[in-house]
């Protein structure tokens, strides 16, 4: 295991995408058998189709409080959202159980041996999950099926004489262990609270002579006392002392005394003494738990779980410093809530929109670092789906972007631009970033390529390197002119994000036509630019220093807003307009690791815009105290559309 899985094991860890591949990635990372405790709630046709409304402000708040005046637009589901909703939801029932079943079998490799799952259901499959939970962790491993309020009620039935049914006011979680070796704290509840009792201090229907004594009077021939003849004979003095202490009321008389003392007393009329049993705040529950709800009603988030429930759940089946997951975490409430109880955790989701609200959600109860990754070989995975090689895979892309592939093995190719300026294309590797110095490589080798020369490279990549802009704009400076004759100018480059869903289209693609026809469907965005200001630093006592992070610029060459509609070319017209004089308001998120140790990305400060009536333009500057030495700081945007761009800075002292 490399230095970088260590560390990120040691870290919290927000994924963004499918979590079948987000497990396997985990599974080789060493995390097999190292997760206490799982909560999911694999939700079950939703119609959530993951596209999301939003407000730009054109004219923010002077108060900086809000959004101020704005443009609304609905951002569109990315395409592997779509793909997954329409895959999970295309035979129904069968399709949420083949999506389910695999994940099972995962998650159960990743449980501790004495680690729980909850998987939380409703009446439309909780049944069907139930025996195929049964298959996959075992009969014998079932520990309940706990009924669970869902909350708010709608009451449309009542304006009717006759109903076709009963409304359905439960859900329902089913509890499994990985083996038997799984134990769990005490329930508690309220609604087992009860009020002081006086009771019978003699029981009949037992007999212990040792427990028969003479006690206010009384000495039992036959039965027993409850208690031993010293505790029972202290009890009777701590009630005489409550009478001599004038006190009115018991209860509070046992509160200010601390809450520990017992009480027996013989009161006119009873024939035998009697204890006193104190009030009871909550008591043990079972597996009925109406006294909470499922769901939160406190944001717009659909299917948001209820804190409550996850407390209860995590205190449950965990202790302090456990690892907890949940790979379905929607707006993150199994995180934060294990966050608040002091546990590590590791959540997925697919949605970009749910990563969006649970990182703000994280961020705003100041939650330790931790990371937001894209992790699963998605890219080895789409080759594995298409059954090709990698540079049958380039020669793929290259066509998708309409260009012509040059040989078999470089992944170049030659495509006439719209403005009829002939381009070079380059595909990367799916499994390595594309740097800077490749990217000068290709741009040198394209000044004289084919003996003519190509005045622009385009380069389609998986991923790229940190501070791959600013440091391609610096070897570019660096680069001496041509001899007289040859072109002084460097290549102008184009950097573009190859989808990581194209496998999608890959699939469908048998024949030339095929791929001609699908490369009108497939769009290669330009990634975005990120460029820093020249950090300030300011010297302070004891070694300490006050650095000073901007942003300079942020650049969106793209946004992926349909324009075939008149509103979408009006939408697209206005937020070029918008992103080009206040780039700010684009950020949905930035962070900061000020100690950048060159593998893992640790956010360490963090600056969000927040959701709906929250929605605030976000600070574009970064300060902090840190001691005074030679580091790197890497930093990483995220905008609202989901595009992520990063940036590193080098501090000499």
């Amino acid at each position: 295991m490399g230095e970088a899985d260590i560390d990120k094991q040691k870290m919290n860890r927000l994924i963004w995408g499918d979590n079948l591949l987000a497990m396997q990635a985990l599974l080789a990372q060493g995390y097999e058998g190292k997760i206490n405790l799982i909560y999911i709630d694999p939700p079950f046709d939703s119609k959530a189709d993951y596209s999301h409304k939003m407000t730009i402000p054109t004219n923010p708040s002077p108060s900086g409080r809000g959004q101020g005046e704005g443009l609304e637009f609905t951002k569109e589901p990315s395409v592997i959202e779509r793909l997954a909703y329409k895959d999970t939801w295309a035979g129904g029932t069968d399709s949420y159980l083949d999506m389910l079943y695999p994940r099972l079998q995962l998650m159960k490799r990743l449980l501790a041996e004495d680690g729980s799952i909850y998987v939380h259901l409703d009446w439309h499959v909780g049944h069907y999950v139930k025996v195929m939970m049964d298959e996959v962790f075992g009969k014998e491993n079932f520990r309940n099926e706990i009924i669970i309020n869902r909350g708010r009620r709608k009451s449309l039935q009542s304006q009717f004489e006759y109903m076709s049914g009963l409304g359905s006011e439960h859900d329902m979680i089913l509890l499994y262990s990985k083996t038997t070796n799984a134990q769990y704290r005490h329930v508690k509840s309220q609604i087992r609270a009860k009020g002081e009792q006086w009771q019978s201090f003699w029981r009949g229907n037992v007999e212990r002579p040792t427990m028969q004594y003479e006690l206010l009077g009384f000495k039992p021939t036959h039965g027993q006392f409850l208690w031993a003849k010293e505790r029972a004979e202290r009890a009777v003095k701590n009630y005489q002392e409550f009478i001599k202490s004038g006190e009115a009321d018991l209860v509070g008389y046992w509160k200010k005394t601390g809450r520990k003392l017992e009480f027996i007393a013989k009161f006119p009329g009873r024939a035998y003494p009697q204890y006193w049993i104190p009030p009871k705040d909550e008591g043990l529950i079972g597996d009925v738990w109406t006294d909470i709800q499922s769901y939160s009603y406190s944001s717009d988030y659909d299917t948001e779980k209820h804190e409550d429930l996850l407390s209860r759940v995590i205190e449950m089946a965990s202790d302090p410093e456990a690892l907890v997951a949940d790979f379905f975490c929607g707006s993150g409430t199994a995180l934060a809530v294990a966050e608040k109880l002091n546990r590590r955790w590791i959540g997925c989701e697919l949605g970009k929109v749910g990563i969006q609200v649970t990182r703000a959600r994280l961020v705003d109860q100041q939650a330790k670092p931790f990371l937001i990754e894209n992790i699963g070989n998605y890219q080895r995975e789409m080759i594995y789906l298409t059954g090709g090689r990698i540079y049958e895979m380039q020669h793929l892309i290259l066509k998708l972007y309409g260009a012509t592939p040059r040989d078999k093995l470089s992944g170049l190719g030659i495509r006439r631009a719209e403005d009829n300026v002939e381009e070079l294309v380059y595909v990367g590797y799916p499994d390595r970033p594309v740097t800077a110095g490749k990217a000068e490589e290709l741009a040198l080798q394209a000044q004289k390529l084919d003996g003519r020369g190509y005045k622009r490279l385009i380069i389609l990549g998986w991923d790229y390197e940190y501070n791959y802009h600013q440091a391609l704009e610096s070897r570019k400076k660096a680069i001496p002119p041509l001899p007289k004759g040859g072109r002084g100018d460097f290549v102008e480059v184009i950097s573009r994000d190859i989808p990581p869903d194209i496998y999608d289209y890959l699939k469908k693609a048998k024949t030339e036509e095929d791929i001609e026809a699908l490369s009108e469907k497939v769009t290669f965005y330009e990634r975005p630019y990120l460029k820093m200001d020249e950090p300030g630093i300011r010297d302070l006592k004891d070694g300490k220093v006050e650095i000073s992070l901007s942003i300079k610029r942020y650049v969106l060459m793209d946004i992926p807003i349909s324009q075939t509609s008149k509103k979408g070319q009006e939408d697209y017209a206005a937020l070029m307009k918008i992103a080009k004089d206040n780039f700010a308001v684009l950020i949905d998120y930035w962070a900061v690791d000020w100690n950048y140790d060159g593998f893992t990305f640790k956010s360490q400060w963090q600056a969000f815009r927040g959701n709906g009536k929250k929605a605030k333009t976000v600070a574009t500057e970064a300060k902090e105290i840190l001691e005074k030495k030679k580091r790197t700081i890497a930093v990483r945007v995220v905008d609202i559309f989901g595009n992520d761009a990063g940036a590193t800075v080098d501090l000499q002292s």
